[in-house]
């Protein structure tokens, strides 16, 4: 994966219901912005803002691709979920990639060769 990556994030559902939607600081918003991974875990920065929503590799549980996302569909295109538990809740946060289907694949791939083993 480069340094960063262009996306949008499409929000974050507590225990996979859509409409409950987690709210903790850096995750509220969705929006365009730009994502990188480093030794920490996942982190996307959204347009205008300072702080990312950071998701530490300890923290996912799974990685996998869909078409809908809290609420949203991403009009065909793939939406990469990232699956994590913190304090004590499962959550899944969901991000749309520009490119190729085959790219995104690929960043799912690497984020599951990441995750920490249980």
């Amino acid at each position: 994966m480069e340094a960063t990556s262009r996306g949008s994030y499409l929000g974050t559902e507590i225990a996979g219901r859509w409409w409950r939607r987690y709210r903790a600081r850096g995750f509220f918003s969705r929006g365009n912005g730009e994502l990188w991974l480093d030794d920490e875990g996942f982190h996307f920065r959204r347009l205008l803002t300072r702080s990312p929503l950071d998701i530490a590799w300890r923290e996912m549980t799974r990685v996998h691709l869909g078409r809908w996302h809290a609420g949203r569909w991403a009009a065909g295109r793939p939406v990469l979920k990232v699956d994590f538990e913190r304090d004590g809740r499962q959550l899944s946060a969901g991000f749309v990639l520009p490119g190729e289907r085959q790219r995104i694949e690929e960043l799912a791939d690497e984020l599951r060769g990441r995750i920490a083993p249980a």
